[in-house]
């Protein structure tokens, strides 16, 4: 429970607002959920953009996993509306070993029982992305917080699919560099599919925020996610806590990607910086699955690169979100 927690007014405005159609493409681990619950939560309190799908796919842990984990966070946020289409089970080419850093299951291996989950819908997550791209065009944002599977199967199954939509966000990938010299986690996923996507993207279509600037600019103390942000007293913060469980021991620091990711999206006023770039990933040899990165002019770009975010903001809207419950209530 958090020792001290001062509450921070809300105070967002239309500016930051901007309603459109979403679609959340996960792996299900711990830091989707947070990233599902931030979204959720900025709908319902702040009108922000409508989650109108979540999509899964073989990540954090096994698809299976990732569409039950699905069920879990909806149920827990009070949005069993929202439907669940399921996705990729594997890789294009080869599909990694996943390392389960979010426990076995995605979610913390808390061996709950959850009852009155609303099943998946039978149309698939690749038809989906490329029906809702119609259905939505111009207004629909997808947001990749896992592998890009899905995406780069829908991207191959109709080339039009990208141009329908608002932008896609890829959380994925490093600035490679001697700082972060490994792979990332959701790129190295599924190198061939990161690349048909990159091979495709134009930089007014699509961003990437990679892990590197996460780990650059939003990298908080362990004491402040166990304290400040999960001392917030709600059932979502609860759940968040215990689907944390085992990986915020593993390090002193807490640096999540896919909250930031979303965040970035639904409200683009805590980004400081975009970049354009020449962006793409090594498929072959000792140096597969790692970035390839060049910063250039927006004209000989494919993608915008979100570069920096304003840490303190960002730390301030989390807690503005994840509050909100209380903030009403106590109005």
């Amino acid at each position: 429970m958090m020792k001290e927690f001062i509450f921070v007014l809300l105070c967002f405005t239309a500016s930051t607002s901007a309603r459109g159609k979403l679609v959340i493409d996960n792996d299900a681990g711990g830091d989707d959920a947070m990233a599902i619950f931030l979204a959720l939560l900025y709908e319902k309190y702040v009108d922000g953009p409508q989650v109108v799908a979540l999509t899964t796919g073989n990540g954090n842990t096994d698809e299976d996993n990732v569409c039950r984990n699905n069920q879990r966070i909806l149920k827990v946020a009070q949005r069993q509306d929202v439907p669940i289409y399921r996705g990729s089970k594997s890789s294009l080419v080869h599909t990694p070993y996943a390392h389960y850093y979010y426990g076995m299951d995605g979610l913390g291996d808390i061996d709950e029982e959850v009852t009155d989950l609303v099943p998946a819908q039978e149309q698939s997550a690749v038809d989906s992305l490329i029906r809702l791209s119609k259905k939505y065009e111009g207004e629909l944002t997808v947001v990749t917080i896992g592998t890009v599977t899905n995406v780069a199967l829908a991207i191959k199954l109709d080339p039009g699919f990208l141009n329908r939509l608002a932008h896609l966000y890829v959380g994925a990938g490093h600035i490679h560099s001697e700082k972060y010299p490994r792979r990332e986690f959701n790129a190295y996923m599924d190198v061939e599919a990161y690349h048909i996507v990159m091979q495709n993207a134009t930089p007014d279509k699509v961003s990437v925020f990679p892990f590197s600037q996460t780990k650059e600019f939003l990298n908080f103390t362990r004491e402040w996610r166990e304290n400040v942000l999960g001392g917030i007293d709600t059932d979502i913060i609860k759940a968040l806590n215990k689907y944390e469980s085992v990986s915020i021991p593993k390090n002193v620091a807490w640096t999540s990607l896919d909250p930031s990711v979303l965040a970035a999206v639904i409200n683009p006023d805590l980004v400081e910086e975009y970049k354009y770039s020449k962006n793409d990933i090594i498929m072959c040899g000792d140096n597969r699955a790692i970035n390839t990165n060049e910063f250039v002019a927006q004209d000989k770009a494919n993608v915008r690169i979100v570069y920096k975010m304003n840490s303190e903001e960002y730390k301030k809207f989390l807690l503005d979100v994840f509050s909100a419950e209380l903030q009403t209530k106590n109005s």
